[in-house]
């Protein structure tokens, strides 16, 4: 999770023209097809070379103060690691050492029974913490994109340290917030499991791109899911503006008065992410105000500040259908990277509708506390990790899931067209093949 600072690569383009053996069913639509495609095309790079700069892989520039912070955070994960040597080699992390077999056991069940409540978060998947003394602001006065009681902390069950950690943060800042039980990628045993609940991981995907170069895995799987689950509360509740944080966050000094401040400073520009954390491996666009910039391609989802017509946004393009790493997805979705400099893949991916409108604080006022690598689920490191490619396809007799009639999807969310879904599945099998030859 430190910064990185690859070579640059080569943009790799796919041919436009659909494989021979997908031809023959794709002549009706092909006019059309060639046509919307070609539209897309021209509106994301028009939009990108008319609007945004080519930043450039990130400069190592000690002046800058989220790369200061970046450097902090990499030599206490250094100091951390060098001190903790024996355990970090011998993969203690991976272990789950404070829970007794049948804990397990009980975990892995719930794991599953937890897939079956999605997308819609019940009582039992919320957990509330209060600590602040009267109603929930942050700063003097109320600034756009303010959260006030809607801060919600993603959380493994299985990881009651983090959790933990979690109460004590938000005691020591005085904090209100709401605990989501997490969608537990342990839980995805078969192919099978993504297609019951109706998620997809973009076709094509394979083993993602250089810097991030391994196959999908059921913990990024999670990972996505939970935060769509919390963007369908948004919707679902028309909550304004959320602060959506994952476990493992780490508050900066003076977090709540700062982040009254730098939301003022960012008022009257038109946002609907907020990246109150980040790993930026582009340099910024452009300098907003003095703690305000609008960032290119960026990692991690530890902290930010979603809209609510972002979270409308995402659920009416249905991104649960075209999977990637969340924190990519929102990359891409903010039309960043389209040189190739970081991911090769950008461009290929840029028919990820461009939905975001972001914004990012510098410095960050979140980071992952050091050491919390060690405890990630998503994370390469992680012995045991499990890709969804390699997942036997078919259920074991009796280990199906079975969805919560609870839990079903929102009937007031406008649906992608059909038209627009089966030219999306289109284009994405032409890309998928073309890759593939």
């Amino acid at each position: 999770m430190a910064l990185r600072f690859p070579v640059p690569h080569v943009i790799r383009i796919p041919s436009a023209a659909p494989p021979r053996a997908l031809a023959a069913g794709a002549t009706a639509h092909r006019a059309a097809l060639a046509a919307l495609a070609a539209r897309a095309w021209c509106r994301r790079a028009g939009r990108w070379l008319a609007t945004r700069a080519t930043p450039g892989i990130r400069t190592f520039n000690l002046e800058d103060p989220t790369t200061a912070l970046h450097q902090k955070y990499h030599d206490g994960t250094l100091q951390y690691t060098m001190d903790n040597m024996e355990w970090v080699e011998q993969r203690g992390f991976s272990k789950d050492d404070h829970l007794s077999e049948q804990q397990k056991i009980d975990l892995r069940h719930e794991a599953r029974r937890r897939l079956c409540r999605w997308p819609r978060l019940l009582p039992e998947d919320l957990q509330r913490v209060e600590h602040a003394k009267g109603p929930q602001r942050f700063g003097p006065g109320a600034a756009w994109g303010d959260p006030e009681e809607h801060v919600f902390v993603v959380s493994l069950a299985r990881r009651p340290e983090k959790r933990r950690r979690v109460w004590r943060q938000l005691e020591e800042h005085q904090m209100n917030a709401t605990v989501v039980n997490a969608m537990d990628g342990d839980g995805v045993l078969y192919q099978d499991d993504l297609d019951a609940m109706g998620v997809r991981i973009l076709p094509g995907y394979n083993s993602g791109f250089s810097n991030h170069n391994m196959p999908y895995t059921t913990g990024e799987v999670g990972c996505f899911m939970s935060h769509y689950a919390v963007w369908h509360r948004m919707v679902e509740h028309n909550i304004p503006a959320a602060l959506i944080l994952e476990d493992d966050f780490d508050f900066q000094a003076n977090f709540k008065a700062r982040l009254g401040e730098y939301l003022s400073e960012a008022q009257g520009f038109d946002w609907n992410l907020m990246y109150v954390g980040r790993s930026p491996m582009e340099n910024d666009i452009s300098m907003v105000s003095e703690h305000v910039v609008e960032p290119g391609y960026t990692l991690w989802t530890v902290g930010y500040i979603l809209r609510l017509d972002a979270a409308r946004a995402l659920l009416e393009t249905q991104a649960h259908q075209h999977m990637i790493p969340l924190d990519d997805f929102f990359s891409i979705s903010m039309g960043c990277g389209m040189d190739g400099q970081y991911n090769e893949r950008s461009l290929e991916w840029s028919y990820i509708q461009p939905i975001l409108r972001g914004l990012a604080f510098n410095p960050p006022l979140v980071m992952p506390y050091v050491g919390s690598m060690f405890k990630s689920d998503t994370a390469m490191l992680r012995p045991g990790t499990r890709y969804v490619q390699d997942l036997p396809k078919n259920a074991a007799e009796g280990e199906a899931l079975e969805l919560d009639l609870r839990c079903q999807g929102l009937e007031d969310v406008r649906p992608m067209p059909k038209a627009w879904r089966e030219a999306l599945d289109m284009i994405e099998a032409i890309m998928a093949r073309a890759i593939l030859h």
